[in-house]
């Protein structure tokens, strides 16, 4: 990457952990992104100017090692889209977790990331011309799966030999986007561990992503580039576990809802807070099903009954940032009243 002129990326950690949690080793670097992979998110019109940038994230890191709610602190210059690139960058992140009494748990870091100017701008040039723009192209990040594996189906696919040795893996593709929001075209950025057939069983899932089939600006996404993390977890070789990490939520209660199941009952007896813990199973579509109540304060008013009428409200999507399917899994919904 010297020869281009580039420097390779500069990344910082930072690992912030609250004075509750105690750990044994902070988050560390497994594999940072390339300058090539920089290259791949650089904002266009900031690639055209010849014009570099600096960002600053803050993200969580899972207790498999993927980075997920990420939210720009900071970027220079302001406006011209080094955060959102940053942040699509995420995907390619491995990170070795951070440990309290010897296990792996969720922490946080700031992560600052440079983008060094080109020596020039590269103008109009059009793919297949110059330096810079055989590399640049656009990347969909963040993306809102319509439909992706189930957790069965990515269970099914866990690689016997590290099934055997009780081994996890994390996998980073990168895919273009077919009609109708299928993809295709898919090579692997990262695996690790190598040699344990982890990006082969990521590759078999490919054809169960549906996503958007136009961006936001109405452009279709055939062509466009997207990166799909997959966390293979030992746990996942437990039916009664079902981890799916943190969901991001896609759908949820009104406010009015809430207020109008309120239980008359805490409203005659004066409360005006409460919170209520519900398990439920992720159904196709992300929908909630089989929920039951695991935590109701304070009991015996009827929170419990009114946080079940709602979870038809809720739906989850179908793959997390972290690279985990939801549908199949189960999940803890809390749900917090209060009544003005």
């Amino acid at each position: 990457m010297r020869a281009l002129g580039l420097a390779t990326v500069l990344l910082g950690l930072m690992t912030m952990i609250g004075p509750a949690l105690a750990v044994e080793t902070e988050a560390d670097w497994l594999k940072k992104p390339s300058a090539e992979d920089l290259l791949a998110v650089w904002p266009t019109q900031a690639m055209k100017a010849g014009i570099g940038g600096r960002a600053q994230i803050a993200c969580k890191i899972s207790t498999q090692g993927a980075l997920f709610d990420c939210i720009v602190e900071s970027e220079t210059p302001a406006g011209a889209g080094f955060g959102a690139a940053a942040i699509a960058l995420t995907p390619q992140f491995l990170m070795k977790p951070a440990t309290r009494d010897g296990k792996p748990v969720v922490s946080g870091a700031s992560i600052p990331i440079n983008f060094v100017a080109p020596r020039t701008a590269t103008g109009s040039h059009i793919p297949g011309q110059g330096l810079y723009a055989p590399l640049t192209r656009e990347v969909l990040s963040d993306v809102s799966w319509r439909q992706a594996p189930t957790y069965a189906q990515v269970a099914a696919v866990y690689p016997l030999k590290a099934r055997e040795a009780q081994v996890g893996g994390r996998v980073t593709l990168v895919c273009k986007f077919k009609e109708d929001g299928k993809i295709g075209r898919c090579d692997a950025l990262q695996e690790e561990p190598k040699r344990h057939g982890f990006a082969a069983a990521a590759k078999t899932l490919v054809g169960e992503f549906r996503g958007p089939a136009a961006m936001s600006d109405g452009k279709s996404t055939v062509g466009v580039m997207t990166q799909i993390p997959f966390t293979f977890a030992v746990e996942m070789l437990d039916p009664e576990r079902r981890l799916i990490g943190k969901p991001r939520w896609t759908a949820l209660p009104k406010g009015e809802d809430m207020m109008a199941g309120y239980p008359n009952a805490a409203i005659q007896a004066g409360v005006r807070q409460a919170r209520v813990i519900i398990a439920c199973d992720v159904a196709s579509g992300g929908r909630l099903s089989g929920c039951a109540p695991e935590k109701e304060e304070p009991a015996g008013l009827g929170f419990a009954a009114s946080a079940l009428a709602l979870a038809n409200a809720f739906e989850v999507s179908r793959w997390t940032a972290e690279g985990l399917p939801t549908v199949g899994g189960r999940i803890r919904v809390p749900i917090r009243y209060d009544l003005p």
